[in-house]
């Protein structure tokens, strides 16, 4: 008789056990953006390991997948193989395929060039007529949108960082427009002393941008996840949590 207790205890642990659902988990495609989005960086940098975590305390799990930036947009947008896409500067024609999240991270944009130039950028009336350099895919806000667009100046874009860096080296760029941590960031990691040394940047940011998690349309769950991810957000800003993974980045901990 005592075996049938232990039957029935053990019948109810393994219902449980079967109908226990197991965690779902959010494919985010990204690019390389460090220090904050860094395939090789501890956690993926500190914006990718907020999101992370963001998403954890609402009950899901997260794989980063890094791809170029001149193919994250389209992927995320239109495979729907992807829940999520991080991170990104909000512009209308973007809402037409993506639900934004609140802002992530707070960034700052100024212009690196030669030291030896001597040029003057703090205000983008005088950069007009200079050669820019820039990234595949990548927004510097509607104002110097807007005077590449115009011919006030030309930019030539190409695929990451460094590339932007030896173009700047070899003086076929006048100036190229960074998030000055992300500039600061590649120069130490990407140049040599004696390269990086050659470099500087404008004090003034021509643009101070907020970026966003972007949620695809096409994806049905994309609403509920922004939603979700949100209030974790809001409950990470507002308990200082926020802020920590910032102060560990200026720890150099990541």
């Amino acid at each position: 008789m005592r075996l049938i207790p232990l039957l029935a205890l053990w019948l109810c642990l393994t219902c449980q056990s079967a109908l226990a659902a197991p965690v779902r988990v959010l494919n985010i495609i990204v690019g390389e953006w460090p220090p904050f989005v860094a395939e090789q960086s501890k956690q993926h940098g500190p914006v990718a390991h907020l999101i992370r975590d963001l998403f954890k305390e609402a009950g899901y799990e997260v794989k980063f997948h890094f791809a170029p930036w001149g193919r994250v947009y389209s992927l995320a947008a239109n495979s729907q193989l992807y829940d999520a896409t991080a991170v990104w500067m909000y512009k209308p024609e973007r809402e037409q395929d993506f639900l934004f999240s609140e802002a992530v991270l707070q960034e700052q944009f100024v212009f690196f060039s030669l030291k030896a130039r001597k040029l003057q950028a703090e205000r983008l009336e005088q950069i007009i007529g200079m050669r820019l350099g820039g990234d595949i895919a990548y927004s510097y806000g509607p104002e110097l949108d807007k005077m590449v667009a115009d011919g006030k100046v030309t930019q030539q874009k190409v695929t990451d960082v460094k590339q932007n860096f030896g173009k700047l080296l070899r003086d076929r760029i006048d100036l190229y427009p960074q998030e000055l941590r992300v500039g600061l960031a590649e120069l130490q990691s990407q140049l040599d002393p004696a390269s990086a040394a050659l470099i500087t940047h404008s004090q003034t940011p021509f643009l101070r941008n907020d970026s966003f998690v972007m949620f695809p349309r096409k994806m049905p769950d994309s609403a509920k996840l922004r939603d979700q991810f949100n209030q974790q957000l809001q409950q990470a800003i507002a308990s200082g949590r926020y802020q920590r993974y910032f102060e560990r980045l200026a720890r150099g901990e990541y």
